[in-house]
């Protein structure tokens, strides 16, 4: 018994030897075959489209104007906006309003103002500074660069019988959408000496536009 049992481990033995090699083999074979692939980190993150080159702007804005004693009525108009630097801009505007009956009118049911002198028309030339410099989001996956700016100039209006140049002052918050396409948000103070039916006084005419602008 004992004799088979020393048989049975001696086998056992050179078994093992003669399949050791096939094993160590297979195994440095099966680590050459292991390819071990390096992620790449040098992805470069998503920018929101920004003014770096365009100097110029060239667009069209619609809003409402409050005329003082008067009623409040759409404008339009057209600008063209150079830009200097990161800080500074120049902005030429032209708009035109239709205005309805002053207030006094509509209690006395009668026209002072021929339909010539109702339109409010002004062209004015303002510059600009940028207050603030930031992010705007609409959802989770869309950002893009925002600047407020504060606007002061001058201004040639017409109205109600009147030629005169006024002052404008206001702020504007623009968005950068594309590479080539703005919209912003203003809000603007004209401010000039009106003379209707021999009463002269300094005016307050607000107005608020939306404004889309092609940048080159």
């Amino acid at each position: 018994m004992s004799i088979q049992i020393d048989k049975i481990i001696k086998l056992a033995v050179v078994g093992t030897v003669l399949i050791s090699p096939i094993y160590l083999q297979a195994a440095e074979t099966s680590s050459k075959a292991v390819k071990i692939i390096e992620p790449n980190q040098n992805i470069k993150a998503a920018e929101a489209a920004a003014i770096d080159t365009e100097q110029f702007e060239v667009g069209g804005f619609v809003g409402m104007l409050a005329v003082e004693d008067f009623d409040s009525n759409p404008v339009y108009g057209i600008s063209f906006t150079y830009h200097i630097n990161d800080d500074f801009i120049v902005s030429l505007q032209t708009a035109t309003s239709d205005v309805g009956r002053a207030t006094f009118e509509d209690v006395v049911d009668g026209d002072f103002l021929s339909d010539s002198d109702e339109t409010f028309q002004y062209s004015s030339l303002t510059g600009g500074y940028r207050l603030f410099h930031g992010r705007s989001f609409r959802g989770k996956s869309n950002k893009y660069n925002s600047n407020i700016y504060l606007h002061a100039g001058f201004s040639s209006i017409e109205f109600a019988g009147n030629s005169e140049t006024g002052i404008i002052i206001g702020t504007s918050y623009k968005t950068v959408m594309t590479d080539w396409l703005t919209w912003d948000l203003s809000l603007k103070d004209h401010i000039f000496e009106r003379d209707f039916l021999n009463d002269t006084k300094r005016t307050h005419n607000i107005e608020w536009s939306l404004g889309l602008n092609i940048l080159f």
